[in-house]
């Protein structure tokens, strides 16, 4: 089919232009989707040039009428410059939908899972309508119970509804912050955005640490378990972008651990992957590793440090000094002054 499509362009294009009519006509839709790019190959000079020709096919296909791509694409694809080295491909990022998840989106999930639990989903409803007066409808075709709309929008509302489960301060008063507001803070990454994944099992790890409810066992969940939850969201977190994903990121993470205090100089950190030989490693190790290498790997510490960036594991101050965000940092085991402790 290849070779047909290569040797017959017209014939492609022709064939590709019925049945979009033929769908237009029947008033349906074919939606497309690419995932995993980053697993077409082992290394960047041969994904760049697949992932280019992909992205322009599905800029070409915007002629279509009812025919679509959608495609999930990596941060670090759409910084590529040589990836996105075709004419009007402004055009196409221009569509691009960030995935990402607000503060009002993540406590909207939290309360739409427990209001269906199996277990307290009903004591849940009554207590809100009984407490906020919210009204709880039930779906008719799935049976899920479905969020009121002021809950899912209304931060203020959030607020109080989850006030009511953890108290209203992260200690003993206001110096240490709100529950609503310090959770997804502590799990932000460097480019303002939190995983739902992370969120969800700071909590869920946090329901299950009975240590820290005896406490208070007025309290629902006790602030002390909230931190907790909030250092095995990082283990998790870490574990994802460490081990899955960008497993290059816990190669230059390693010697950093317990020799760092952010925020930092730059030089701090380079120094240490110095003493340590890591891009020396890195660099070796390149034409066998299994899987993609820093895309800047060529421009040095440098570039490592730009690729960490754009992934959002660290931040580049305005002063140039790096942060790095509680999601990562507590993991990664590097210090931060009167943030929560690094995990050993």
């Amino acid at each position: 089919m290849v070779g047909w499509v290569k040797e017959n362009p017209e014939a492609y294009d022709n064939l590709l232009d019925s049945i979009d009519t033929q769908l237009v006509e029947k008033n349906q839709l074919s939606l497309i989707l690419f995932d995993g790019l980053d697993r077409l190959a082992n290394d960047w000079p041969t994904i760049r040039p697949l992932a280019k020709s992909l992205f322009q096919l599905a800029l070409d296909t915007r002629a279509c009428r009812a025919i679509r791509l959608k495609l999930f694409v990596r941060s670090d694809m759409l910084v590529d410059r040589e990836i996105l080295a075709f004419p009007d491909s402004s055009k196409l990022t221009a569509k691009k939908v960030p995935l990402s998840w607000r503060r009002v989106d993540l406590y909207a999930l939290l309360f739409q899972c427990l209001a269906n639990a199996e277990t307290q989903g009903q004591l849940f409803r009554e207590q809100s309508e009984k407490l906020f007066g919210l009204s709880w409808k039930q779906d008719q075709n799935t049976q899920a119970w479905q969020i009121p709309h002021n809950m899912r929008t209304d931060e203020e509302l959030q607020r109080q509804v989850f006030h009511a489960i953890t108290g209203a301060w992260m200690g003993n008063g206001p110096k240490r912050g709100a529950p609503y507001t310090w959770l997804p803070n502590h799990l932000i990454d460097g480019r303002e955005q939190v995983s739902p994944r992370s969120f969800v099992a700071a909590l869920r790890f946090a329901v299950e640490n009975e240590q820290a409810h005896q406490e208070d066992w007025l309290l629902a969940l006790h602030y002390r378990a909230i931190q907790a939850g909030v250092q095995d969201a990082s283990r998790i977190r870490v574990d994802e972008i460490a081990h899955e994903d960008y497993p290059w990121v816990n190669v230059f993470m390693q010697p950093l651990r317990g020799k760092i205090t952010v925020p930092c100089e730059p030089d701090e950190i380079i120094r240490l992957w110095q003493q340590d030989g890591t891009l020396k490693r890195q660099t070796a190790s390149e034409e066998q590793a299994v899987r993609l290498p820093p895309p800047r790997l060529e421009e040095g510490a440098p570039g490592i440090l730009k690729d960490l960036a754009d992934l959002g594991v660290i931040q580049v101050l305005t002063d140039r000094r790096i942060q790095m965000p509680d999601v990562y940092r507590i993991a990664f085991g590097l210090g931060r002054r009167g943030g929560v402790k690094p995990l050993k």
